[in-house]
């Protein structure tokens, strides 16, 4: 939005004796996509849900197993919302590629490569304890082998199942300035570099469940075949179509708003087509991890309805959001935290699902919903530490939180009850928990001492010199 222009030469003078009028003052436009924020929160949310559904949920339980086919939406919407944000902030601007990558590299390679190095560290923990720690030293063969094994997980994302996204993501990075080149050069084609991907699409999908063409057996066709699922491949129609929605913005966000309802219907038949053809599926013998598979073709429209749905919402959420509310402070915090969080939950799930497993017998729904409570606000609990700390760029992707407007004795108060929670649940519950928690309290206690420290010598450093 423009500033108002200065009065002019051309402008009729005003008497004297009248009071000057002041023009008013146009509000400037917000141009934060909330609706973006919605759909991201509801996106983790889902992800989390998804695999506390896959940690114990059997495969005979078909309705636990129908929701979490739902949910694998969560992987295409993750790659659409990239598209789409990276998109609209480059759309009216040049791209400096090599800017652009050391920006973006460093808000997301360095916590890759922070925690591929915690999970890889804690899966030879878990094979072996501190014994299996200690023999990766042992000797030059060992050693040789551990590195090999720590570059196999930083270019494939797998030291953890869910880093893929990150792997996958520094390779939209990669390609994404050339990507916007073309789109700025193609304008009146897109619809068709948007069919042509789709078709691609279902193409690939097609395949990827099926044995290899001869072609993808061997040599490089057949190396990245084997990992295709770790690259940009199957996912690059959702890609751009992000890229193409935030684009055209305008025009895309008019239609979503203008037709809610006939989107939303569709879409709500679509899922439901979908789960009646997925029991049908399953009633006739087909496997439940094929059914319920992200890459099965039929399986995709579902995941566009679901996304078509939540951005309907979000727009919704847009629109009727009131500034400075509870809700709208709860939608922020939530988005700043949100990568950290997708970052940290393996870890607190990992360690919730020790006890969950121990109570199989229990309803599936009840240990389904309170292991999800519990891993939701453990993962909470240690990211706001981590915002909070030295290490919050290299964990959470984030600068640390102001160490100026950080309340250390409250942080500090934080946590020694965190820590006395950690212990209690150590001794009564879970072993693995009670150490997560009260070693994230010690982190906390730690920052706060820190904040603390540095808050007193800027006191000390800001009073007056006495003559």
């Amino acid at each position: 939005m423009e500033e108002p222009s200065a009065p002019t030469d051309t402008q009729t003078p005003q008497p004297a004796d009248t009071a000057e009028v002041p023009a008013p003052v146009k509000k400037k436009k917000d141009g934060h996509l909330y609706q973006i924020d919605f759909v991201r929160l509801f996106t983790f949310g889902g992800v989390i849900l998804d695999h506390v559904i896959l940690g114990l949920a059997p495969a005979t339980a078909m309705a636990a197993q129908g929701l979490g086919l739902l949910l694998r939406y969560t992987r295409y919407c993750f790659f659409a919302l990239t598209g789409f944000v990276l998109t609209y902030q480059y759309r009216n601007r040049e791209l400096h590629a090599p800017t652009f990558w050391r920006r973006r590299y460093k808000l997301i390679g360095l916590p890759f490569v922070v925690w591929s190095l915690f999970y890889w560290t804690n899966r030879h923990y878990q094979q072996g304890g501190w014994d299996a720690i200690r023999g990766i030293f042992t000797d030059g063969a060992s050693e040789r082998l551990a590195l090999k094994s720590l570059a196999y997980d930083l270019i494939t994302g797998n030291a953890a199942y869910h880093l893929y996204f990150l792997s996958v993501s520094m390779q939209i990075y990669l390609v994404f300035p050339a990507v916007l080149w073309v789109l700025k050069r193609t304008w009146g084609y897109h619809r068709y570099l948007l069919a042509a991907s789709l078709t691609f699409h279902i193409w690939l999908l097609f395949h990827m469940v099926r044995p290899p063409l001869s072609f993808f057996e061997s040599g490089v066709p057949g190396l990245i075949w084997r990992y295709l699922g770790v690259t940009l491949f199957p996912y690059q129609f959702f890609i751009l179509a992000g890229c193409l929605a935030a684009y055209h913005y305008e025009a895309f966000s008019g239609f979503m708003r203008r037709f809610r309802r006939p989107l939303v219907l569709v879409a709500l038949v679509t899922i439901i087509v979908t789960l009646v053809y997925f029991v049908y599926n399953v009633d006739q013998g087909e496997e439940m991890f094929r059914a319920t598979n992200v890459f099965m073709v039929h399986n995709a429209f579902a995941f566009v309805a679901i996304i078509v749905i939540l951005y309907v919402c979000g727009t919704i959420w847009q629109d009727r959001r009131s500034s400075g509310s509870i809700a709208d402070r709860f939608m922020r915090t939530a988005a700043d935290r949100s990568f950290g969080i997708y970052l940290a939950h393996v870890i607190v799930l990992s360690t919730v699902l020790v006890s969950s497993r121990e109570h199989l017998d229990a309803p599936l729904w009840i240990n389904l919903l309170l292991t999800y409570l519990v891993t939701v606000l453990g993962t909470v609990y240690l990211v706001e530490v981590l915002r909070r700390s030295p290490i919050s760029l290299i964990t959470t992707g984030r600068e640390r939180i102001d160490w100026r407007i950080q309340r250390w004795g409250r942080s500090s108060f934080v946590a020694v009850v965190g820590g006395a929670i950690g212990f209690g649940v150590y001794e009564s519950v879970n072993t693995e928990l009670g150490v997560l928690i009260t070693a994230t309290s010690a982190l906390l206690l730690l920052s706060a001492i820190v904040v603390g420290v540095k808050q007193s010598n800027a006191a000390h450093d800001a009073k007056p010199a006495r003559p």
